[in-house]
């Protein structure tokens, strides 16, 4: 099947929905599709992703993700616009203000050939936004859910959420599990000497985006209870100035990072998110071999085998336990790991990520 795709999305950042894209965009292209990228700009206190440009991304003004009534008509103009140039087969969108505005922008050229998709990389039906603000989206998916063809999520748990509230019919909803490449391990002793880890010390890595919802604060609660380890932070994003400032000496933050350098150094992989879909930090955390600890929210407990590859955790006093039995026992640790990297191969192949959304795209085409 060789169609023209055109995915959307509210902007470029760096992190696990930028590698989503990117690794199913070059699988698209590698077919012989022809696949086109649109997306706003980033917010001040991000950085677009490198391979927006590799990608050959477009920007379209107004549609980055603050909500602007002008700006958001702008960007649905300009959206319209380059559909109609275009002339897509599929169009698949991803985030919430890019799934409004994109399928809106597909309603209102009447293409009844074009197939919509809409990606739920997770979903803000909670920890985002306030009450009411909550309620507008959640009615707004209700009414986009009946205009769109496939629904795809990256996890169980992520479709029981949307479906307890009457978004989409069951039959649209088609589960796709990451894409990820295996973490390329580096020499631990030298990344750890580039950091200033001292030798033997147990290592705890984070890595994120520095914003609420994923909730970095609890790492700096955990390394002022637990001062003999050492926390490492990496990542970007509207909380780096403030965790700094706030930051023990047992803490390294280390800006943005690359996946290879912080799980190749790290001990044990830490999650701390009030919500997250399934977390493609700690898939390459699982690839690179290291235990996992993670809040059982979202589709967290789909990557977290509890008790197997590492732990799930729900308060301070279970984040605590978790991380002292991995630090302190060395064959827990060994062995939670080797089943992370089973968990890694086995079930977030890039081959599967690919036939999957393939076999969405043949269903969404089927249906017009």
């Amino acid at each position: 099947m060789r169609v023209r795709i055109v995915h959307v999305i509210a902007r470029f950042n760096q992190g696990g929905t930028a590698g989503w894209l990117s690794e199913l965009i070059e699988g698209q292209r590698r077919e012989g599709n022809e696949v086109y990228l649109l997306a706003g700009k980033v917010e001040a206190n991000e950085r677009e992703d490198n391979r927006f440009a590799d990608l050959g991304g477009i920007h379209i003004q107004g549609l980055s993700r603050p909500i602007s009534l002008i700006q958001d008509i702008i960007a649905f103009g300009a959206l319209r616009k380059k559909l109609i140039s275009i002339n897509p087969d599929i169009i698949n969108t991803h985030t919430a203000k890019a799934g409004l505005i994109g399928r809106l922008a597909v309603l209102s050229l009447d293409k009844k050939n074009t197939a919509v998709v809409h990606t739920f990389h997770g979903h803000i039906l909670y920890g985002y936004f306030g009450k009411i603000s909550t309620k507008v989206f959640i009615e707004l998916e209700k009414i986009l859910g009946r205009i769109t063809d496939v629904i795809l999520v990256s996890g169980e748990k992520v479709k029981q959420d949307l479906l307890s509230r009457k978004i989409g019919d069951e039959a649209k909803y088609i589960i796709v599990r990451p894409g990820i490449r295996p973490v390329q391990i580096l020499s631990k002793s030298r990344v750890r000497q580039n950091l200033s880890i001292p030798d033997g010390k147990i290592v705890i890595g984070w890595l994120g985006r520095l914003t609420e919802i994923k909730r970095p604060d609890r790492v700096l609660e955990l390394a002022k209870l637990l001062p003999d380890y050492i926390f490492m932070i990496g990542g970007d994003g509207e909380l780096l100035e403030s965790l700094t400032e706030s930051a023990t000496p047992n803490i390294i933050m280390t800006g943005w990072t690359t996946p290879a350098e912080i799980w190749s150094a790290s001990d044990i992989a830490l999650l701390t998110s009030d919500n997250e879909a399934q977390p493609l930090s700690l898939i390459e955390a699982a690839s690179a071999g290291l235990p996992l600890i993670g809040e059982d929210v979202g589709s967290v407990s789909e990557v977290i085998q509890d008790q197997i590859n590492g732990y799930l955790t729900k308060n301070l006093e279970s984040r605590l336990w978790a991380i002292q039995k991995l630090a302190t026992d060395l064959g827990a640790r060994q062995q939670m790991g080797n089943a992370a990297s089973r968990t890694a191969i086995e079930l977030f192949g890039v081959d599967q990520f690919l036939n999957t959304h393939n076999y969405a795209y043949t269903k969404a085409l089927a249906s017009k």
